[in-house]
């Protein structure tokens, strides 16, 4: 037998639940937008960077921002990828464009990260009224 507070319990998550669903619906719609245009930016001067900086900056937005896998691991993952990217675009390591890369996608993938929860909650708060 379940008590009313249980139910009413039971029930605040269940929209806790939906509401992350409909975050995540919107997420991998702008997300990839926001990779695609990040890599445009940040990316070294060829087109294999650019095309291998979406690719990943599309799976660390996706691992933090929508399956919340854990940040630190993530952002280690973008280093090594961006002193690979780095060698394989200069032919040694180029400290300026190295700076350039790493900088902007360890900022943005870590806006994603931390602000993922701060987003849930502001969504809760805007829709608190609305029904389901």
């Amino acid at each position: 037998m379940v008590s009313p507070d249980q139910k009413e319990m039971l029930d605040v998550l269940e929209r806790q639940r939906q509401h992350q669903l409909q975050v995540d619906r919107v997420l991998k719609i702008v997300l990839p937008i926001v990779a695609f245009l990040l890599s445009v930016i940040a990316a070294n001067m060829n087109i294999w960077s650019a095309l291998f900086t979406f690719v990943m900056l599309w799976i660390a937005f996706y691992a933090v921002g929508i399956k919340r896998y854990t940040l630190w691991h993530w952002l280690t993952i973008i280093l090594v990828y961006c002193l690979i990217d780095n060698v394989l675009s200069y032919g040694e390591f180029y400290r300026p464009g190295f700076n350039r890369h790493f900088i902007s996608l360890f900022i943005f993938v870590g806006i994603v990260g931390v602000g993922r929860r701060y987003f849930d909650s502001w969504w809760m708060e805007k829709n608190k009224s609305a029904p389901l």
